[in-house]
């Protein structure tokens, strides 16, 4: 076939095409086909030959410099930037022999294919980690600051550029400044995403709060950008609504099926081979769907990402089977031949309006930091304000990648773009490193927002995650939960995790039972099926209470396997994830029948401590000698008409004591319990020499003990109307006096719930401190769990939420 030659004008260039496209070349040293080409010129007229060599380099270069860079805080975006620079028309493409042969016009077509092809992989697997419930779950807060950031922003942007819009000649002309507008008001899921990813924060609580905020922002800025589309397209109308059929479309019918095989895939196993191969083509049809519809083609594959289930089995395979190529080569492809389009110094002298347009890139970034400080910083801490403010700064691949397709379109020129390109640059170099100096990053799991029973409000699902160390924890914790009463009105939520120790492999596993089949053989076979038969005893009847209905409880079980050193991060994780208000911990000392000690698992121990340190909700930790046992575990059979359950609740005030008065308060729904709060007050003689500190110290202690009485009042007035609840009152006048008052009433309740009460010094405790063998539980729990107490009483002790200091 005969060569047939064309040309095709790029700019101001005439670029010389040869038809058929030569795939490969004769290799470097065979003879050349055609007379006067060196042996080395030939070998890169081969297309396969040119663009292997291409991505080598971008590949090589991108991740040399990030060796480097990565040191001094930049992420690795920065760092595909920077040779994109190096390698495009600012530095090296200024070269004729480059130019012409290693990146030459003609070879752009394979190279561009493969990145963009690469950019929708890279937002489809964005749209499979992610987990579009949290916008289900995204409180008041974040939704006001989600849209507020976009939306002031965006108007103030319009108002600065009123004066060019009155100007612009015709409609076209006003869409692309709005348009531009739009593009640096919006903070995007992918790109948090991604920082989140490269900083280490997408577990902690300050980058889930800036994945919801993002999230909610791009359905904002999405919504803006599709209004776009039919203002200005005659079928603007038809393309809007198929878009939205086709996300519907993604998530009422292809998530169902999804949901369908991943309940088909047996515990523990890997879904079949060809899911995730399917599920790839699922999302090119995607891509050609969007790109027929006149929106991004990338998107295509994001919002279909978004209706696959997160985590295992089909969401963790699909990740690791592209994540590696796409992170490492495709990624990096697209963000180096983006940046290669255009020479980043040509804004100085081919663009008149550089001041003007920087200008607004300064203002509209300025607008959105303080819109989100100020909207942030009445219930955040003021330095975590400030990072999600510049959490919501942040641009990246996204931005990139609508400005590409905005140079590439012409309707923007080679000047503006370079400064669009650079802001991109100079952005993603401040923010990381800015984050990384601010940011502490051992309060990852630290609460801004209140998950604990005091804050609960009324008609609220409690949400409580017991941990099963080994099997005999299994029943003391379906004895807790059977106490928190739940109604129609104030339903329960159970996520139990069964924490198992890594041995033998070298992989942690984290499995959702609730999502597969469960096998025979599973090593959380007892906790799955306890915790569901303990499902199906609520739905029927839960210990008689008339409220009861077939919702009140539902259970999710979950294993962790894993070295004790990260078990803490894992109940955290699941903690934060699952937005429980009570987490519930085993003692690590378990006691015999005859009430003597057994054996103590310090490893366990560590993990306690860990937690009560981190934990972003409240904490309780337990101990069942086997006095306490609840309707639900024992038949009616076995138990006398006339047999009740005694609960004791000691209160001396503070967030600890709260916490454990409002738990007391739910279990005395039920009939067959008897409630006893005690409250411990300390005794009015004052043995102070100093008079002068005593009055100090009183009227600092004074507001607290008020609050103290209020919660109190206010908790009896709640369960004045029962019958079950008996109030006392004990005056003490030290520590040693409740260490005897322990002591006399030890035997004659069955559960004991106390507060920590870690760091809190008060007259009713003085003198213990030093004597506690067990930190964890605090002095009164210390007390109840001492080897030398001759008793059976079990002991639940309560840490209240830590907040954030502000």
């Amino acid at each position: 076939m005969s060569n047939v030659r064309s040309n095709i004008s790029f700019t101001d260039e005439q670029v010389c095409y040869t038809f058929p496209a030569r795939l490969r070349s004769g290799g470097v040293f065979s003879p050349a086909e055609r007379l006067g080409v060196p042996p080395l010129d030939d070998f890169f007229t081969g297309t396969v030959q040119l663009l292997n060599i291409q991505i080598l380099m971008i590949v090589i270069l991108s991740n040399l410099l990030h060796f480097f860079l990565h040191r001094l805080g930049i992420i690795s975006f920065t760092s595909q930037c920077l040779a994109g620079a190096i390698l495009g028309p600012t530095i090296l493409a200024r070269y004729d022999y480059y130019r012409d042969h290693i990146f030459p016009q003609k070879s752009q077509d394979a190279l561009v294919v493969t990145a963009n092809m690469g950019y929708s992989m890279f937002m489809f697997l964005t749209g499979v980690k992610m987990d579009f419930g949290m916008l289900l779950r995204s409180g008041r807060k974040v939704m006001i600051l989600g849209i507020a950031t976009v939306l002031l922003p965006y108007m103030i942007g319009l108002g600065f550029q009123f004066t060019r819009l009155e100007a612009a000649p015709g409609l076209l002309e006003r869409m692309q400044i709005i348009g531009s507008t739009a593009i640096q008001s919006m903070t995007t899921f992918p790109v948090v995403s991604h920082l989140m990813t490269e900083l280490k924060l997408t577990n902690t609580e300050l980058g889930r709060l800036a994945l919801s905020t993002s999230l909610i922002s791009g359905i904002v800025a999405a919504s803006l950008e599709l209004g776009a589309t039919i203002i200005t397209q005659i079928r603007g109308i038809l393309n809007a609504g198929m878009t939205l059929g086709s996300a519907l479309f993604a998530a009422f019918v292809l998530r169902p099926i999804m949901v369908w095989v991943i309940g088909q895939t047996p515990e523990g196993q890997k879904v079949h081979p060809a899911c995730v191969p399917l599920l790839f083509a699922v999302a090119m049809v995607y891509q050609i769907f969007f790109d027929a519809m006149n929106q991004s083609p990338a998107m295509g594959p994001f919002v279909l990402g978004l209706a696959v289930p997160p985590g295992p089995p089909l969401g963790s395979a699909v990740v690791q089977s592209m994540e590696t190529v796409t992170t490492s080569v495709f990624f990096p492809l697209f963000v180096v031949t983006a940046v290669m389009r255009g020479d980043l110094s040509s804004f100085f002298w081919q663009f008149d309006n550089k001041g003007y347009y920087g200008s607004s890139l300064v203002m509209a970034t300025v607008t959105k930091f303080l819109v989100c400080l100020f909207l942030s910083l009445p219930w955040m801490p003021r330095t975590d304000s400030v990072v999600l403010s510049l959490i919501m700064c942040s641009k990246g691949v996204y931005e990139l990648s609508v400005y590409t397709f905005h140079r590439d379109t012409t309707s923007i020129n080679e000047g503006l773009f370079s400064l669009y390109v650079v802001a991109i640059f100079i952005n993603s170099v401040i923010i990381p490193i800015l984050i990384k100096h601010l940011y502490d990053p051992s309060r990852k799991y630290a609460g801004y927002q209140s998950r604990n029973l005091f804050s609960l409000k009324p008609k609220t699902e409690l949400r409580v995650l017991p941990c099963i160390y080994k099997p005999d924890h299994i029943i003391s914790a379906i004895n807790l939960l059977d106490l928190t009463c739940p109604t129609q009105d104030s339903p329960l939520g159970v996520y139990a995790l069964h924490l198992v120790e890594l041995v033998g492999r070298a992989t942690p596993v984290f499995v959702s039972h609730q999502k597969q089949k469960p096998v025979s053989d599973s090593c959380s076979i007892d906790v799955i099926l306890a915790f569901n038969q303990y499902e199906r005893r609520s739905q029927q009847q839960h210990i008689g209470t008339p409220h009861a209905a077939a919702t009140t409880t539902t259970v999710g079980t979950f294993t962790s396997i894993s070295h004790h050193r990260f078990m803490s991060d894992d109940i955290c994780t699941l903690a934060l994830d699952k937005e429980v208000s009570l987490l519930l911990l085993p003692f690590h000392v378990k006691w015999g029948a005859d009430g003597r000690v057994e054996c103590a698992d310090n490893s366990f121990r560590i993990v306690n401590s860990k937690v009560l340190e981190r934990a972003p909700c409240s904490v309780g930790i337990f101990f069942d000698r086997g006095s306490f046992v609840s309707r639900q575990t024992t038949s009616d059979d076995d138990q006398p008409d006339d047999h009740f359950y005694s609960v004791c609740v000691i209160y001396m005030g503070g967030g600890d004591d709260h916490e454990a008065l409002c738990f007391a308060m739910r279990a005395a729904r039920e009939p067959s319990l008897r409630l006893t709060i005690l409250h411990l007050v300390p005794s009015d003689d004052d043995d102070d020499d100093d008079i002068s500190v005593s009055r100090r110290r009183n009227a600092r202690m004074a507001s607290e003990r008020l609050y103290d009485e209020v919660v109190l009042k206010e908790a009896m007035k709640g369960i004045s109307g029962l019958a079950n609840v008996r109030y006392e009152e004990h005056a003490v006048e030290d520590g040693p006096q409740t260490a005897l008052l322990v002591r006399e009433i030890a035997n004659e309740h069955d559960l004991f719930v106390v507060g920590r009460r870690h760091g809190m010094d008060s007259k009713q405790t003085m003198g213990l401190t030093e004597w506690s063998e067990f930190p964890e539980l605090g002095v009164v729990g210390d007390l109840l769990a001492s080897p030398d107490l001759e008793t059976k009483t079990s002991v639940l002790v309560v840490q209240q939420q830590k907040q954030v200091k502000k």
